[in-house]
């Protein structure tokens, strides 16, 4: 009867791998939608990020324990929070068009 309950919410090494890359590869997809397909800049913050990831991976391959997983969950929804923050302030900051109604028409040379 005093069975431990099962945490659904728990992640396992492999898991937490795919969580972390999938959180740290968004900042590079941002960066390169919202800056002009910089792609050096967008393959540096995408290498950052699958470095950290594989950091974390094998911080959970050491330390055997709920906490880790408990720690990218809240991480994922604060981060997952914050991505759409900032990437519904940058589609309307980029979208609105005031950048080309500012800009001269162009001129015909005959």
């Amino acid at each position: 009867m005093n069975a431990e309950t099962e945490d659904l919410n728990e992640f396992n090494s492999w898991d937490i791998l795919g969580a972390m890359l999938m959180l740290t590869l968004v900042p590079g997809i941002m960066n390169f939608v919202f800056n002009d397909k910089d792609i050096v800049g967008s393959a540096v913050i995408a290498g950052i990020g699958v470095v950290i990831s594989f950091a974390v991976f094998g911080l959970s391959l050491l330390v055997r324990g709920r906490m880790i997983s408990r720690l990218v969950n809240l991480l994922g929804a604060v981060l997952t929070t914050l991505y759409i923050v900032i990437a519904v302030y940058f589609w309307g900051w980029h979208g609105n068009g005031e950048e080309d109604a500012d800009a001269e028409p162009p001129t015909v040379q005959q």
